[in-house]
């Protein structure tokens, strides 16, 4: 690896300020692990082939729902001279984070979030230098696949446009959209026609299907709305609005129900740490240390049961759709000087880490136990923070064994225990690529 400035580095790893609260899947990217620290290839293994799936990077709120819904809110306590002082600072920072939005528009990239995506291209070309020297001699030989979604061709972008930078001479393949792998929890019959029955993606295709009946079945929706029901989260709402209005304005408002009050002001919380750089200050203040924890493990539930694990007796609906990607991973892993770069969303990381198997992040729950910080290590913020990535390296010998490392949020990450026979050595993140797709074509 080449030699980096020991202030560059720093400015490569360091996470934004504000990236310590309790944001759950708004967290900011930050990288896990030093490359300097990885285990290295065994003896006679050259890297070959490099691939990611990345997260979009940070962006602003997808809608103007939550942050004008409180700033009516304020409004009406204002005329009614009903602010605590603490209250009275909330309007004009709503003020402003509508304007950052009105300058950026909603769900794009912040610059948090396109510098995100530049910082990760610039580590993997680092990362494998003899690698890249090889692609920039192969025009093309880097391709690029998104889910056609702005935000992740925006981040593809400046992802390539880093990664270009970085090695000389590199001539990436145009980008391509891929709904199938980059956005398959909302394939349709419309959008997404398959004529071939043959064609490995009708499974994929009725996964999807599968996937958004359960979005609509009753028996998420009764769930979901447990979550909200915790006394725990009333009690936090009452608390929190008398820090910020006065009793009587609350006790006769009618704009809003305090609990829809509470989650909103968790909204405008959580994405206030990615438009640093717009805004140049957080709302933590609004929300006490206590209340941000509790809202945290509201809105993980949420997501477990939506994208992630979800309870053993849904028979994997909500991950199983994922099976196209982890496919075409395993079909990449074994090409030579190739690199596949692909970026997209959190409902697509999530079941993905969810299929992997990754230890902490993909085991479901009993339906009769109830998600919480105590009943699971699940959490949204370590399964797909804003810019997550899933890298897989592929090394070869010159008898063509292939050995493949993964890396999640760039740390070395072991695959599925069941895997482990495929392990090149007890110990070791290098996986027998010939081992892992017997793995993972074997049923659980």
């Amino acid at each position: 690896m080449r030699h980096v400035p020991l202030l560059m580095l720093a400015l490569l790893v360091s996470p934004p300020a504000g990236a310590e609260g309790h944001y759950s899947s708004k967290t900011p990217y930050q990288p896990l692990q030093s490359s300097s620290s990885y285990e290295a290839a065994p003896a006679g293994y050259e890297p070959v082939q490099t691939q990611i799936v990345a997260r979009h990077g940070s962006r602003g709120m997808t809608g103007a729902k939550a942050e004008q819904q409180l700033l009516k809110l304020w409004q009406q306590a204002q005329q009614q001279d009903a602010l605590t002082p603490l209250g009275r600072e909330l309007g004009p920072d709503l003020e402003r984070l509508n304007a950052a939005h009105a300058k950026l528009g909603y769900g794009n990239l912040s610059q948090i979030g396109i510098e995100e995506h530049r910082q990760l291209a610039r580590r993997l070309a680092a990362r494998l230098p003899a690698l890249f020297k090889r692609l920039a001699a192969q025009p093309g030989s880097v391709q690029v696949l998104n889910s056609g979604v702005d935000r992740a061709r925006d981040s593809a972008a400046s992802f390539s446009e880093s990664l270009g930078a970085a090695v000389p001479g590199l001539v990436l393949a145009e980008p391509q959209v891929d709904r199938f792998t980059l956005y398959f929890h909302k394939l349709n019959a419309k959008s997404d026609t398959l004529t071939n029955p043959q064609d490995p993606r009708w499974a994929v295709f009725r996964h999807s299907q599968a996937y958004q009946a359960h979005q609509r079945s009753p028996e998420l929706s009764s769930r979901l709305a447990a979550i909200k029901a915790d006394p725990r989260l009333a009690a936090a709402a009452e608390r929190t609005l008398a820090a910020l209005f006065k009793p009587a304005f609350l006790a006769q408002q009618q704009l809003m129900k305090p609990l829809d009050a509470l989650f909103a002001l968790s909204d405008v919380y959580e994405i206030a740490p990615g438009l640093q750089r717009e805004l140049g200050f957080s709302f933590d203040r609004y929300l006490p240390e206590d209340v941000a924890v509790l809202l945290e493990e509201a809105n993980d539930a949420e997501d477990f049961y939506v994208k992630g694990p979800g309870t053993r007796e849904q028979d994997a609906v909500s991950y199983a759709m994922a099976e196209g990607l982890l496919a075409d991973f395993l079909a990449a892993a074994e090409r030579r000087d190739t690199a596949r770069l692909r970026f997209t969303h959190a409902e697509i990381l999530m079941p993905f880490v969810t299929l992997l198997g990754i230890q902490g992040l993909s085991e479901p729950l009993p339906a009769a136990q109830a998600y919480s910080h105590a009943s699971s290590r699940w959490r949204a913020r370590d399964a797909a923070p804003y810019a997550a990535n899933v890298q897989w390296d592929s090394f070869r010998n010159a008898e063509g064994r292939v050995l493949v490392r993964m890396l999640l949020n760039e740390k070395e990450t072991d695959f599925k225990p069941s895997c482990g026979a495929a392990r090149q050595a007890p110990g070791s993140h290098f996986y027998e690529l010939s081992g892992l797709k017997a793995c993972y074509a074997a049923k659980p």
